[in-house]
């Protein structure tokens, strides 16, 4: 253990709780007991995130917020965080600053949300991240620059091959436990890590006494969401679990080389025949 990464990171997460917390007061109204200016408390609140998580990613990783798209002219939803590698990735954006990242050089998104009010609501943005997690599939001949699990390039075997997707949310108002979000989810589309900051963290495992993992698969074996209860300590558990996943990832999680030829015209490489 080292003291100083220890307590930046007590005081990273007691900054970010009470950010989180401050920032509704900011976009509540009372009267009308509704938020004011959604869209600006959108962007206020995935900036806290942002901050919170960059004492974590190395400064080769960019942070933003954006659109992600493929070369078969498929593009995400707007993605609260996008991790990706600053190096390898074209900066592609509008005149409006809207910003699009090829799926291949991204590591990682995650979607930011306030309080969770129930399983339904909470389903409802993990088959969001899965659509994300299909973009991938349709790389043509995918090239990995960076893949430090040995063997082909397989997102049905080896989870790391997938961009790493999460969910964070001040709160659940309904008790996770037991609770399976991905009955309806092809294994390897399914999201990574759910956190809620103050009641803890959602990640997988295959038996009672197995360890926690953040891949809904692992070897092939399809593994089940499990919750782990926060302990409520000066750094709680289920942030430490949350930040080492997220770092691994960040080591392990397979880049591709992005062919700019699939993205601005169709099979020229087969009618070239190369």
């Amino acid at each position: 253990m080292n003291d100083i990464v220890k307590n930046l990171t007590i005081q990273n997460f007691e900054n970010l709780k009470a950010s989180f917390d401050y920032s509704k007061k900011i976009f509540w109204d009372e009267e009308k007991n509704r938020l004011v200016h959604p869209g600006e408390f959108g962007s206020y609140r995935e900036n806290i995130i942002h901050n919170w998580l960059r004492l974590y990613v190395p400064k080769k990783y960019g942070i933003a917020s954006g659109f992600l798209i493929n070369s078969e002219n498929k593009i995400s939803t707007q993605c609260d965080i996008i991790i990706y590698d600053i190096y390898n990735t074209p900066q592609i954006q509008t005149e409006e600053n809207q910003k699009f990242f090829p799926i291949e050089t991204v590591i990682a998104v995650g979607e930011v949300k306030s309080d969770i009010n129930s399983f339904a609501e909470l389903k409802k943005y993990v088959e969001k991240l899965s659509e994300i997690k299909k973009m991938r599939y349709e790389i043509k001949k995918p090239k990995p620059y960076s893949k430090h699990i040995k063997g082909e390039f397989n997102l049905e075997k080896n989870p790391y091959d997938n961009i790493f997707t999460f969910l964070i949310c001040n709160k659940f108002n309904f008790n996770p436990i037991g609770k399976n979000y991905n009955t309806n989810i092809y294994r390897s589309h399914r999201i990574n890590l759910t956190l809620s900051l103050n009641d803890g963290l959602i990640n997988y495992t295959s038996t009672k006494n197995s360890p926690n993992l953040a891949f809904p698969f692992f070897n092939e074996t399809e593994l089940l969401p499990t919750f782990i209860k926060t302990n409520n300590e000066s750094l709680p558990n289920h942030i430490m679990l949350f930040i080492t996943a997220l770092t691994t990832a960040m080591k392990f999680t397979t880049l591709l080389e992005i062919d700019m030829t699939y993205y601005l015209t169709d099979n020229t490489y087969e009618k070239l025949d190369l």
